[in-house]
């Protein structure tokens, strides 16, 4: 099969006018009026041209496979799905790998302060999850195949007619895709597959672990149609009372009362350990001190800052 798209010099994305374009500039330079050499290559533009310009033939030439059953119908009419079926596939190879059972992956939030991310301790996760009833095996009781998708969860229909014919899966309105249908309830879940249990897991933190990013537990999620789907524990960063992580700054909000103005320093405590900062010459709450390379340490090391508050208690003055 001839090669349109590189006849004319462009993208198999390209749009119809960079298509028209293209043809317009070498049609002229190879028309045999102008170029008497050029009249073989003039043919191949215009056959180029005449294809990928007419949307019916540029989709058959896109999709030789289409073209080659009728636009998604094997032979004789006889559809896509029904051809590969009876040639001896259980599924569609065009399509990549069968279709495996999977369940919801389950999201809950866990707290984390700025400076447990900095010492990355261990957080006790508790949670609830559904898992699978042991009377029923997470079948929910006497099942048989459906009658409406045979068994596969799906319903395949074909849409359109000609090279515009389309095969659509769709879940299975009668199963819920789950391919059969309940006949009788099991006495322990009451037909719903699962039973509810309470579950504790021990995570260790990631130095440095930062709002909205995620701890991923696989399998530890809820049971869904014969499997396990996986947790994601998405952290949420919270202030404590002093302190505030601000990407890979350490912050600290330092309150200083009336005392405190007439000190020369502060400590701080780090945790690494306490640091002891001297205050400037001028007291500027409006400006952090700085601490170079005491923030956390991931993509580069950070600084921490320090915020000074002044509060204090004024003494009412009698009149």
């Amino acid at each position: 099969m001839k090669d349109y798209y590189g006849i004319l010099g462009v993208n198999k994305d390209a749009s119809p006018d960079e298509i028209k374009k293209a043809y317009r500039k070498l049609s002229k330079q190879f028309h045999p009026d102008v170029n008497p050499e050029g009249a073989e290559r003039f043919k191949e533009i215009a056959e180029a041209y005449d294809t990928l310009s007419n949307p019916d033939k540029k989709q058959k030439y896109d999709n030789p496979m289409s073209n080659m059953f009728g636009g998604g119908g094997g032979p004789g009419g006889m559809g896509f799905e029904d051809f590969l079926n009876q040639m001896g596939f259980n599924r569609n190879p065009f399509n990549g790998q069968q279709r495996r059972p999977s369940a919801p992956e389950k999201i809950i939030n866990i707290d984390v302060t700025p400076i447990e991310s900095f010492l990355g301790v261990q957080k006790d996760i508790n949670y609830r999850r559904e898992i699978g009833c042991e009377p029923c095996s997470g079948t929910g009781g006497e099942r048989a195949t459906c009658t409406n998708c045979h068994g596969s969860g799906q319903i395949v229909q074909q849409v359109g007619g000609g090279p515009f014919q389309q095969i659509l899966r769709q879940t299975c309105p009668l199963c819920q895709g789950k391919g059969t249908m309940l006949l009788k309830a099991c006495y322990s879940c009451n037909g719903k597959s699962t039973t509810g249990e309470f579950k504790n897991l021990k995570i260790n933190l990631t130095h440095g672990i930062d709002d909205g990013e995620y701890y991923r537990v696989d399998g530890g999620g809820d049971f869904h149609n014969g499997v396990y789907g996986n947790l994601l524990l998405k952290v949420t960063m919270v202030k404590d009372a002093n302190w505030e992580k601000l990407g890979d700054d350490l912050i600290y909000h330092n309150i200083v009362d009336l005392q405190g103005l007439e000190s020369d320093s502060v400590e701080i405590p780090h945790p690494d350990g306490k640091i002891s900062i001297k205050y400037p010459e001028t007291f500027d709450t409006s400006t952090p001190m700085r601490v170079k390379n005491k923030g956390y340490r991931r993509e580069r090391i950070g600084d921490m800052y320090i915020k000074n508050t002044v509060r204090f208690k004024r003494e009412k003055k009698e009149i």
